[in-house]
């Protein structure tokens, strides 16, 4: 199981590679042009399937389990899990960020990047682990649910879960205008985090794998076309309706509905589909997808440095289709470095925090 959701997490976190190549590769022709603009209107929404995905994992892999001992032993394996992946971007972030951006080292956290504690974006050493801080609190919160209810009411228990999180998050953006640009910093940090809209995408991939553990998707592939085509558009809304910006806090409401909706297509067509007994290639998805996680860490600092090494300038100095033919290199480039990494430290880490932490 899983063959097709692992590739699904590989686009995802090319998705997010090429969102940050977009703002920092020069646009050397008509054709480059067209490609990053369509990347930057939709690349960053590579998060918003990752977040339907660990919902869907989540209930997935603990669907028969319940009680104290559960719970704690869910949560052991996702701090293993976590820090074993991100600590040691963590140092390496440190360092490449101190040569390319000592002022960004200056203003960050690090204690609480360290420890992925929610904390504003500009305090973050590595940004794009402010997803991660929404995955340990939504962990967290999974783990005593876990811990607190039998199986046979956690549906029930992720519906009115769900169902009062849209409501106020509903409530807030389009009565209450709280997510304007005028009022969203008035909330609290702690308050904009815990009710986040961004948590229906955990709880839509988490109701998901509930309601397929007993029921079958017809047309999973009509399901996953319609999931493309949709994800697709709300490239194109971004664009129209939110200048580009709808990756912006205080569209982020908006963002979950646009980018949350076909994601949740995206991983229900991926999942039944592999049912139905029609899988991605075995091999290269398990190593992709287990590699995803590097990827997304990894990408940002590896971008970081080729440009601080005049890459963009160099760039900009060929024709577009040798310009572009680098930054295909480049992104390939980032592959072969997060899968190396992967097979040779990562998995060894993971393993290690495991035994660290009493886990089989």
């Amino acid at each position: 199981m899983f063959i097709n959701v692992q590739m699904l997490r590989f686009i995802a976190a090319m998705l997010v590679v090429a969102y940050h190549a977009s703002v920092r590769i020069p646009e050397t022709s008509v054709i480059s042009k067209q490609l990053f603009g369509l990347f930057e209107i939709i690349g960053f929404a590579g998060v918003d399937i990752f977040f339907v995905i660990s919902g869907y994992i989540m209930v997935y892999t603990t669907r028969d389990s319940a009680g104290l001992d559960h719970g704690q032993q869910f949560m052991r394996r996702r701090i293993a899990r976590v820090f074993s992946g991100y600590w040691p971007f963590f140092f390496a972030a440190w360092l490449v960020f101190s040569l390319t951006r000592p002022e960004h080292v200056a203003e960050s956290h690090l204690l609480k990047s360290f420890l992925l504690w929610p904390q504003p974006l500009q305090l973050v050493l590595l940004e794009v682990t402010w997803t991660l801080s929404f995955e340990m609190y939504f962990y967290l919160a999974f783990a005593l649910l876990v811990a607190l209810t039998p199986t046979g009411i956690r549906t029930r228990v992720l519906m009115l879960l769900a169902s009062l999180l849209l409501a106020y998050n509903g409530y807030k953006y389009f009565v209450m205008s709280g997510f304007s640009p005028e009022r969203i910093y008035e909330y609290p940090f702690y308050q904009r985090f815990l009710s986040s809209p961004l948590l229906l995408e955990f709880l839509s991939g988490a109701l998901l794998a509930q309601w397929l553990d007993k029921n079958r998707l017809p047309m999973p592939v009509l399901c996953s076309l319609a999931g493309v085509v949709l994800f697709c558009a709300g490239g194109f809304i971004n664009n129209l309706v939110y200048s580009g910006l709808i990756e912006q806090g205080y569209y982020i409401f908006p963002r979950v509905i646009v980018f949350g909706i076909p994601s949740l297509l995206l991983v229900a067509g991926a999942v039944a589909t592999e049912i139905d007994g029609h899988c991605a290639n075995r091999r290269f998805s398990i190593l992709a997808g287990g590699s995803s996680y590097t990827i997304y860490l990894s990408h940002v600092l590896i971008l970081s440095l080729a440009c601080h090494l005049g890459l963009g300038t160099w760039l900009a100095g060929f024709s577009g289709i040798v310009g572009l033919f680098g930054y295909s290199m480049l992104v390939v480039l980032i592959f072969a470095i997060s899968l190396l990494h992967y097979l040779v430290l990562e998995k060894r880490l993971h393993k290690m925090f495991k035994h660290l932490l009493k886990l089989a």
